[in-house]
């Protein structure tokens, strides 16, 4: 099993202050807005989970997935919602999937977190091959939301989805400074695809103790048995999740869903080839501390 470690700081910018508190712990706040849709058979379910008020989202994803249903839209909209796309073919029953979107904040309200949106990428994938798409972040933050949006021109029916020949993530991972993502076209026609991100920090009144956001990402390489299954991982002690990120290494496997939930992160995974092969799961945690 291969483990490595990357930590990030991520500088605090000073807001000037009109007048200063006495000084309380920094805690940040790390519900999960966990909801259940389910999913007709022959169509598109579209729906938004937002955060409660206060907080901002800084990952989504599936916590629970539905099989044979393809997510082809997992996108932010504005800084507290998530948008989610999920087609379920003809071929399939109803199903019901589950979402979780990770909403954050810190107690003290001299400490804010803010989000810079990123330029929207998009890239036309080849037919039977993958393409690849890095967002970048300036010094002093850290990468964060990132989504996919497998399906932007709208070509599948919002009435009759049949599926077709699948989009798969292979990759949606983060590093000091940037989202990194890559997708297989598995069809015969070329694709375009959309990948969003934002960048993350930490804005702390004057006359507030120095406080700084720090980002730990820990990827460990899994094995995987054939057939499904769940893994789960849990940060350090202190430490609260920010994302759930991946990378595939063999073409069989798939993810069904990647969700950072309260401390920790949980991943469903499929694989579908001949025998046992591996995996690279990552958590991206954070807290705040000199």
């Amino acid at each position: 099993m291969g483990r490595w470690v990357i930590a990030l700081l991520a500088a605090g910018v000073v807001l000037v202050a009109a007048s200063a508190r006495a000084q309380t712990e920094q805690v940040v706040l790390a519900p999960t807005v966990v909801a259940t849709h389910d999913l007709p058979s022959n169509g598109i379910t579209t729906f938004a989970v937002t955060c409660p008020r206060g907080y901002i989202a800084v990952s989504a994803g599936v916590a629970t997935a539905a099989p044979g249903t393809t997510l082809l839209t997992i996108t932010p909209a504005g800084m507290s919602s998530y948008r989610f796309r999920l087609g379920n073919p003809v071929t399939n029953g109803d199903r019901r999937a589950t979402v979780a979107v990770a909403c954050r904040k810190v107690a003290s309200s001299k400490y804010v977190f803010r989000l810079k949106p990123l330029r929207t990428r998009y890239v036309l994938l080849p037919p039977r091959k993958a393409g690849a798409a890095t967002l970048e972040c300036p010094p002093g933050t850290a990468p964060a939301r990132a989504g996919v949006d497998l399906d932007p021109s709208r070509q599948k029916s919002l009435h009759a989805y049949r599926g077709g020949p699948p989009l798969s993530i292979r990759r949606q991972t983060s590093m000091l400074s940037r989202l990194s993502f890559s997708v297989l076209n598995r069809g015969g026609q070329p694709r375009r695809v959309a990948f969003y991100g934002s960048c993350l920090t930490l804005i702390r009144a004057a006359g507030t103790s120095p406080e700084r956001l720090h980002v730990k990402v820990t990827t460990v390489r899994v094995p995987l048995h054939l057939g499904s299954q769940t893994i789960t991982r849990r940060c350090p002690s202190g430490w609260v999740s920010l994302a759930a990120g991946y990378s595939l290494l063999s073409r069989p496997t798939t993810v069904a869903g990647a969700a950072a939930i309260a401390r920790g992160g949980r991943w469903s995974l499929q694989n579908d080839s001949d025998g046992d092969t591996k995996a690279d799961l990552q958590l991206a945690c954070g807290r705040l501390a000199p």
